[in-house]
């Protein structure tokens, strides 16, 4: 079998802690061949990198949108993704991600530039998502993430206090979001009822715990006056987004990332000519009920 851990080297990590802490996240497998992976690569060992170390990219090689859908499955069960006009007909588990989507009502946009984790207005959040980049710009359009477990571990008693055992009300349309979101149909609003979620989760796999929110979807903080819950939410989003706990990952074609939903956020930089194309395919992976 490929030994896994002797192709894995470090993604490019911006504004690491001074004393290392941020150094462990991110990795990239090189030169991954997906006709030897199916064949040889260890599963368990690639599953074991994705726990460790959140977000993992295969680079080197081209892939199908069967080859993704069942690399893909190395980590966990596809689900169908809630926006119907993005699915791929042949393979609705596909969704195309594009700065030419729909949601811009034509004209060439950037999505999801605020910090967020995917599917969290739905009962069960997506675990996992895998994107595979088939188009670029020339420079730039970079995807940055947040290691949440490094927020909550680094966070002052003082104000993980406030949000220990509580819980926040997750919108699709939520008063706090900032972002341009696509419309749903009738079907697809009956499917997004409001949900709560801890604001501090536990990770069904390691254990580890992680501030769990999602800016863009979290409307208020359960049993507590409105304007308190505003106050303590920005006070949270304010400690998250530090430098100190981000990093980028800065594509390459045929780059296959997925990443852990359950202590990360993420979201695309706008440091691109928007009239290039940027578009990959997506593919979400069923999570379970936080806790």
């Amino acid at each position: 079998m490929l030994n896994v851990a002797l192709l894995v080297s470090k993604l490019w990590v911006i504004n690491v802690l001074i004393d290392g802490e941020n150094e462990g996240v991110g990795v990239i497998v090189q030169d991954f061949d997906p006709k030897v992976a199916f064949a040889r690569v260890n599963r368990q060992r690639l599953h074991e990198a994705f726990l460790e170390h959140h977000v993992l990219c295969l680079r080197g090689g081209s892939l199908s949108h069967e080859s993704f859908l069942r690399l893909s499955r190395y980590f966990g069960e596809p689900k169908i993704q809630l926006l119907s006009d993005y699915h791929l007909d042949e393979c609705p588990e596909i969704s195309v991600i594009s700065n030419y989507n729909n949601i811009g009502r034509g004209e060439p946009h950037v999505r999801a530039t605020h910090w967020h984790t995917d599917d969290s207005y739905f009962a069960r959040p997506a675990k996992a998502t895998a994107l595979y980049a088939q188009a670029l710009p020339g420079a730039g359009g970079d995807t940055a993430f947040i290691d949440c477990h490094a927020v909550l571990d680094a966070m002052p008693a003082s104000l993980r206090h406030l949000i220990e055992g509580r819980k926040a009300v997750h919108k699709y349309l939520s008063r706090r979001g900032k972002a341009v979101v696509a419309e749903r149909n009738d079907a697809e609003i009956k499917e997004t009822p409001d949900v709560s979620h801890p604001l501090i989760r536990i990770h069904p796999d390691t254990g580890r715990r992680a501030l769990y929110i999602n800016p863009n979807r979290i409307d208020h903080i359960e049993g507590i006056p409105i304007d308190e819950s505003d106050t303590i939410l920005d006070e949270i989003y304010a400690f998250a987004f530090e430098t100190r706990f981000q990093f980028r990952h800065q594509w390459q074609l045929n780059d296959m990332l997925i990443w852990d939903n359950r202590c990360t956020m993420h979201r695309a930089t706008t440091n691109f000519d928007i009239s290039e194309r940027r578009e990959f395919l997506r593919i979400l992976l069923k999570g379970e009920v936080p806790e």
